[in-house]
């Protein structure tokens, strides 16, 4: 409770200081919403036309979603003060959402109207539904998306991925990491060999593991099994 009450000092409606990056949320309909039980659809990607919808970077979540019915939910203003360049989350000044090397969210994001939403709750559910950014697996998953469930106290449960009707939360083309192209330029050649090196040596991120865990089945980690695969997709690229 102590926890609840000093992270409340956060003043979510004052933007000063915000430097705001477009969303990159697909901008197709299925692809921008989640549902929660008590509070009906909220939308990831149009707060202001985009430019403070949603935006997920490499180590957190940036900007705002809309709840028709709740108002306004921060994520993270984009500017973590933590360590390893994430939000800290132990004070009012430093809060949102991060993103680990292999795709699942932690942290709070904050509702004007409905307080703290806890990013960790899918994982300590019964079964466990953590919230996470699950790989494009084409053709029948194109872009990389959110999954699991976050929780608030005052809500109940919200869902990422509400599959019935289709509907989930889905980052664009072009955030969404493609096999062996580590670096992320949009083409698969002697470039990516040195960031593929890097993310072994232990600089992964969600996105480089996404590019780069390609041992059939994946395992959601890059180690010497992904060497062989890395170096055939390579040699066998167009």
């Amino acid at each position: 409770m102590k926890r609840v009450i000093v992270l409340s000092t956060l003043v979510v409606g004052s933007l000063v200081g915000w430097t705001f990056a477009q969303s990159n949320i697909d901008t197709t309909v299925p692809n921008k919403h989640a549902w929660g039980e008590n509070i009906g659809w909220t939308n990831w990607r149009d707060a202001n036309a985009g430019v403070q919808g949603v935006n997920v970077g490499v180590l957190v979540l940036q900007g705002f979603i809309w709840g028709e019915n709740v108002g306004w939910i921060n994520v993270g203003d984009g500017t973590p003060g933590g360590l390893g360049g994430q939000y800290s989350n132990v004070n009012g000044n430093d809060v949102g959402v991060n993103i680990s090397s292999d795709g699942t969210l932690h942290g709070y994001a904050w509702g004007e109207n409905i307080g703290w939403i806890n990013f960790d709750g899918g994982a300590m559910a019964t079964p466990a539904l953590p919230a996470r950014i699950l790989c494009a697996t084409p053709p029948g998953q194109p872009l990389a998306r959110l999954d699991g469930y976050v929780w608030g106290e005052n809500v109940g449960w919200i869902n990422l991925a509400d599959l019935n009707p289709t509907k989930y939360v889905a980052v664009d083309a072009a955030t969404t990491p493609v096999a062996c192209d580590m670096n992320m330029d949009g083409f698969v050649n002697g470039n990516d060999v040195q960031p593929f090196v890097n993310a072994m040596l232990g600089g992964t991120t969600w996105q480089s593991v996404c590019s780069g865990d390609l041992e059939p089945p994946p395992d959601g980690m890059l180690d010497m099994d992904d060497v062989n695969p890395f170096v055939t997709c390579l040699l066998t690229a167009p």
